[in-house]
């Protein structure tokens, strides 16, 4: 069982990636992988995309979850997060980067939590630039809120994202994914530190090729068992709510 948390459909508005849901299916029969959790790229375009990642959801259920995108600085964002599970999609993609809300922001975030807890949706924070971060402090202290104020939502995060062992020590509500840069799989972030149950595997495709990262997975020199965890049991379980 292979399951990438984290795949993207459309076009990104600042960047060449671009990708169609025949083109990540067509990806996944190759590479083996049985299920993709598939967002939309950041845009201003909230509603159009999230509609977009509806109908190709609904189109393959047996493959594909989808994930909404959410400004939570927008008006109408809690509609919006309405509107778009009436629709059938199963969890929240916030690009904190495309729509800056660690910080003085941070509230907006915390409202937009509420309705994640009550539908059960989880959020995944995308970070592409993460590693590169001048002020890390906002997005460190920002998670600790997040995660401490609202247990029951599991947040997803980069695995680059600042002291993330130090946040996954303290709060079990989150979860990594293994996306690496433009193609450099990503490491598997000290295990000892933070144990094999909470990483799962998320390529960002197109931006990152899936085949690359599964390769990656199966040469690293892990223990088998969490090499399985890793590549799709950690998902199953831990998003176990998601493929009904």
């Amino acid at each position: 069982m292979i399951i990438d948390i984290f795949a993207r459909i459309g076009h990104h508005p600042l960047h060449e990636f671009r990708q169609t849901s025949a083109e990540l299916i067509a990806v996944m029969d190759k590479h083996g992988i049985n299920k993709t959790f598939v967002h939309p790229f950041p845009t201003m375009k909230i509603s159009e995309n999230n509609d977009l990642v509806a109908k190709v959801a609904a189109q393959h259920p047996d493959k594909l979850t989808g994930f909404m995108g959410v400004n939570p600085s927008a008006d109408n964002s809690l509609e919006e997060v309405e509107r778009a599970v009436s629709l059938g999609l199963k969890g929240i993609m916030v690009d904190v980067e495309f729509h800056p809300v660690f910080g003085r922001n941070l509230s907006k975030l915390e409202t937009l939590m509420v309705p994640c807890m009550d539908y059960g949706l989880p959020v995944l924070l995308n970070t592409e630039n993460i590693h590169i971060l001048t002020r890390p402090d906002p997005y460190f202290n920002g998670l600790d809120q997040l995660a401490f104020k609202f247990p029951d939502v599991r947040l997803i995060v980069n695995q680059y994202w600042p002291r993330i062992g130090t946040l996954m020590r303290e709060h079990g509500n989150i979860i990594l994914y293994t996306g690496g840069h433009h193609n450099t799989p990503g490491t598997i972030p000290r295990l000892n530190e933070v144990g094999p149950t909470r990483i799962c595997l998320g390529t960002e495709s197109p931006v990152n090729h899936p085949a690359l990262f599964i390769k990656d997975l199966r040469l690293k020199k892990i223990p088998d068992v969490y090499r399985k965890m890793i590549l799709g049991k950690n998902a199953e379980r831990l998003f176990s709510d998601l493929f009904n």
